[in-house]
């Protein structure tokens, strides 16, 4: 089984405009990190990291399950197909 943290767009989204951040820029400001990562991150092309989930969870002063939601998955990992 494989476990996953994924980032709900529309929370964050909907946080991040209740605070007067409108722009992915002023995301990524507040948060710290580089505008391509908050895109990547909000487009689905990378998981959110434990520096990312850190800095929203401390730059938007939200708790976890406000914008990240942890997934499981059925498929094996690749360590785990191999034993």
């Amino acid at each position: 089984m494989s476990v996953r943290v994924r980032i709900r767009v529309d929370a964050l989204d909907k946080i991040a405009t209740g605070q007067g951040l409108r722009t992915r820029y002023a995301i990524a400001k507040r948060l710290g990190v580089s505008q391509s990562t908050v895109g990547r991150v909000l487009d689905g092309e990378q998981l959110p990291g434990n520096p990312f989930i850190a800095a929203t969870l401390t730059g938007l002063d939200v708790s976890f399950d406000a914008v990240f939601e942890v997934e499981n998955s059925e498929q094996p990992t690749p360590d785990q197909a191999a034993a």
